[in-house]
């Protein structure tokens, strides 16, 4: 991301478009270095932020002696596992948007369409390794064993749909709405596992 807005920091202008729209319309402008920084700087905050809940974590629940706790390869597994998506996600987003106004002539929205459609499928598939940080015999067990493979599907076709939209109709407004459908289809998921859990 730094090797990024090295090579495009000679093409950007002093203030660059901010992705905002002012009140009277108008676009909001940021300097050139709030652009080149932010989500490296993001992407480092995130990396402290996960990898302390990783070593911290285990110890905040055995000091708190509750009943039910992840082990420390869980935790560690599923943070590195969000941690490298988001960064991912991250060096795309960044590359894209720097590049785009250094005038690269890259189609910033059906990229970042793209990129948010994908990072929904990675979430997704990471579901269904996610263990169960509750004992067997209770109900949350139960209930989460059976939702990762229906919040997995949903998290996928969601992400599917977000990038088919993104590369079909990219000067749409159907691109942006896309993400909305992960709330009815969680709570389907939701409902087919609380069946499940039950039977």
């Amino acid at each position: 991301m730094a090797y990024v807005s090295w090579v495009a920091w000679p093409d950007l202008p002093a203030v660059v478009h901010g992705g905002k729209a002012n009140l009277d319309g108008t676009p909001d402008m940021v300097p050139r270095l709030l652009l080149a920084v932010a989500l490296p700087a993001t992407a480092a905050i995130l990396g402290v932020v996960l990898s302390a809940v990783g070593l911290v974590g285990p110890r905040v629940e055995e000091a708190l002696h509750l009943p039910h706790r992840w082990t420390a390869r869980s935790l560690t597994r599923s943070m590195n596992t969000v941690l490298s998506l988001l960064s991912l996600f991250l060096l795309v987003a960044h590359g894209t948007l720097v590049l785009g106004q250094a005038g690269r002539g890259i189609p910033v929205e059906q990229v970042m369409g793209v990129a948010v459609g994908l990072l929904l499928v990675g979430v997704g598939l990471s579901f269904p390794r996610a263990e169960a940080r509750y004992a067997p015999a209770t109900v949350l067990h139960r209930w989460w064993t059976a939702a990762r493979v229906p919040a997995a599907v949903a998290f996928a076709v969601v992400g599917l749909t977000q990038t088919a939209a993104s590369l079909l109709v990219p000067t749409s407004p159907l691109p942006t709405l896309v993400p909305l459908l992960l709330l009815p289809a969680l709570g389907a998921a939701a409902g087919v596992a609380a069946l499940r859990s039950r039977s």
